[in-house]
């Protein structure tokens, strides 16, 4: 019953958020145009006040765990790679390899990983999630591209280095961590004044981003591409969660560390997965009806997730 609750606890919320902004949606407030604004607003504006407050107040060692970041990416790299040399094989079509590699791996990890992480374990289990975020965030965004240029061979798309590093530099993911992560460095005060609004707006960032995704969820007709949908969900959130778990129960992990390493695949595929698709000469309808489906299964794979591993004692 413990277990049960634990995970109740930890997912319910999550469902509250979608079901008003899906509500709210369906009454007539507001339409494709209106919530596409209010999420690049999010993104850019509150995201990275999130990232900041996150590392600015948090009471962690980056040296301590060097080593557990240092698995973090080796894992997703290897992830990657795994996949480049699989999915080929069994996805003909060059549109649909690199929507199914990156449907495997790539997560929402802010919308979905960074909160579960701090209501299973507090904020400084959220300060460890922001850092680990920050670092793989970058890490997401070449491999995706890398992987569209790759199989995008009928527009023959070049990869442009130099925009692909402004990107990365000028995310607001990275913006705000790294900001936060120098002024915590280098011991640079910031007033209570100002501190203040800074964690208000943290603090609104996962219900407004949750309640904009509940707004925009369309779930569309899957019969066409129903077995590839099944197949790759199956390892996203079941499959690849399970493998990275026992890997990290075998090098001694447990706890928050465990936990955020885990969920880091557990959680539906990036909405930002969609538009990269759509731009760059990939099968956006299958990546949009994947990113739907996985938005919504995940919740109950999540809520059985951690029901199961809590009752055994390893969240």
């Amino acid at each position: 019953m413990q277990s049960f609750l634990i995970a109740a606890n930890a997912v319910i919320p999550f469902i509250c958020y979608m079901l008003y902004g899906y509500l709210f949606r369906h009454l007539g407030y507001g339409d494709d145009v209106f919530y596409k604004r209010l999420n690049q607003l999010v993104f850019k504006a509150f995201f990275p006040m999130l990232m900041f407050n996150n590392l600015y107040t948090a009471d962690i060692d980056i040296g301590a765990n060097a080593s557990m970041l240092a698995i973090c990416i080796g894992t997703l790299i290897g992830i990657i790679l795994l996949c480049i040399f699989i999915v080929p094989a069994v996805i003909k079509e060059n549109p649909r390899r690199p929507v199914v590699i990156q449907s495997i791996w790539r997560s929402n990890t802010l919308m979905f990983a960074y909160p579960l992480c701090v209501t299973m374990y507090g904020e400084s289990a959220g300060a460890l999630a922001s850092l680990v975020i920050a670092v793989i965030v970058p890490i997401y965004n070449i491999g995706a591209v890398i992987l569209f240029t790759v199989f995008d061979k009928q527009n023959n798309a070049k990869t442009d280095v130099g925009k692909l590093v402004k990107n990365i530099l000028t995310n607001p993911l990275i913006v705000g961590a790294v900001t936060g992560a120098l002024f915590k460095g280098f011991g640079i005060p910031v007033p209570q004044a100002v501190m203040k609004p800074v964690a208000s707006f943290a603090n609104m960032t996962t219900p407004l981003s949750i309640f904009i995704l509940g707004a925009t969820l369309s779930l569309p007709d899957i019969r066409k591409n129903l077995d590839v949908i099944v197949s790759v969900l199956t390892l996203k959130l079941v499959v690849v969660p399970a493998a990275v778990l026992l890997m990290m129960i075998l090098l001694g992990y447990r706890g928050a560390e465990l936990f955020i390493s885990f969920i880091l695949y557990a959680t539906p595929i990036a909405s930002a997965s969609f538009s990269m698709a759509e731009n760059m000469g990939g099968d956006g309808e299958l990546q949009g009806q994947l990113l739907a489906i996985s938005t919504v299964a995940s919740l109950f794979t999540i809520f059985l997730w951690i029901m199961s591993l809590t009752e055994l004692g390893l969240f």
